[in-house]
């Protein structure tokens, strides 16, 4: 089965936390992709350093480590052409995506099973699209609602 992809228009970094809290790293944010068809997917737990990397380049923030990082070397070696977040680690409930990229002096795509939020941070970083499979998509959509259906209960009963 081929699966549909929908794309991310844009991403945003979220936090349930105060100041205080994120400094103190007691909470984790959240990416929002909005995809093309206007709607959201949220992923939760993001490492805040991640997190962190991708709402800095978003604002044209550079860090003040001169340091190499992983995500910096992987842009330098291959060309990231895309980012496809598509399954679920069977047994975890956790996402997965797939990163296609074209290393250097290779004529031919690889693609690598990664952690979404580091995938996107790739990415972002280097201006790749990223897509959300439809599938997955669909069953975020039937979980949100039915989360919404649980709360909307009437207490004056």
């Amino acid at each position: 089965m081929i699966d549909e992809f929908l794309q991310v228009e844009e991403i945003q970094v979220l936090t349930l936390a105060n100041t205080e809290a994120i400094i103190e790293q007691r909470t984790l944010p959240f990416l929002r992709f909005i995809l093309e068809n206007g709607s959201d997917f949220i992923m939760s737990m993001i490492p805040m350093e991640i997190a962190i990397a991708i709402s800095a380049h978003q604002n044209g923030h550079s860090t003040q480590d001169s340091r190499l990082r992983i995500h910096d070397l992987v842009g330098e070696l291959a060309i990231i052409q895309k980012v496809e977040i598509d399954s679920i680690v069977p047994g975890t409930g956790v996402y997965q995506a797939t990163i296609w990229l074209l290393p250097e002096g290779f004529n031919q795509s690889i693609s690598y099973s990664m952690i979404p939020s580091h995938a996107t941070l790739l990415a972002v970083l280097n201006d790749a699209p990223i897509y959300v499979s439809r599938r997955l998509w669909e069953e975020y959509i039937a979980q949100k609602e039915e989360a919404q259906q649980d709360m909307d209960f009437d207490v004056s009963e």
